[in-house]
């Protein structure tokens, strides 16, 4: 099973990065544990053979100077109509080197920030053929969000926001918006 492990330039971005590829293992190994395999399992796509699947990717949307941004996307199927596919995000500090939360990053602690926030998730979610039907919204301990150097991204697992046919939703707002709208901390 194959990871990224990132690597560090110097003392600071040592400690960040040796505290992600951390986290970053738990977080596979717990996965290979709830499917109950270990990390020589090899899984086979076609159904006749294995009725279990598991696929990982991730995009690296930020390693600068000071923030690191991970994304994983998680398809698990473990039997039964149709798998699951769902995201585990990884923000972290790398002056302090441990985990942010989304009010690390934006101003959330009065309910009409929040409710600006949700605002933007529907101006900037996408609903081709009105597939999903329900409106997005989060609250302040939101956890699969994730940031790039231009937007904040916002990550829905399937069956989430409307039936499973209609997939996962990924929503980017745009840090311009957040800072004319008073939310952005950075």
């Amino acid at each position: 099973m194959k990871y990224p492990e990132l690597k560090y330039s110097g003392n600071n971005s040592r400690n960040v990065c040796d505290s992600i590829n951390s986290n970053m293992k738990g977080f596979v190994n717990s996965l290979m544990k709830e499917m109950d395999c270990n990390e020589n399992y090899e899984f086979k796509l076609d159904r006749k053979f294995c009725s279990k699947e598991l696929k990982i990717d991730y995009n690296l949307d930020i390693f600068a100077k000071d923030y690191v941004s991970a994304r994983f996307t998680i398809y698990t199927y473990q039997g039964g109509a149709h798998g699951r596919t769902y995201f585990k995000c990884f923000n972290f500090s790398v002056q302090r080197a441990e985990q942010l939360k989304l009010n690390d990053l934006l101003y959330l602690k009065q309910k009409k920030e929040l409710q600006v926030l949700n605002k933007l998730l529907v101006k900037y979610f996408e609903n081709p053929d009105q597939c999903f039907s329900e409106i997005p919204s989060i609250t302040p301990d939101f956890e699969f969000f994730s940031y790039q150097n231009d937007s904040v991204i916002f990550s829905f697992s399937d069956n989430s926001l409307g039936d499973y046919v209609c997939g996962t939703a990924v929503i980017k707002i745009p840090l311009w918006e957040l800072k004319q709208n008073g939310l952005l901390k950075l």
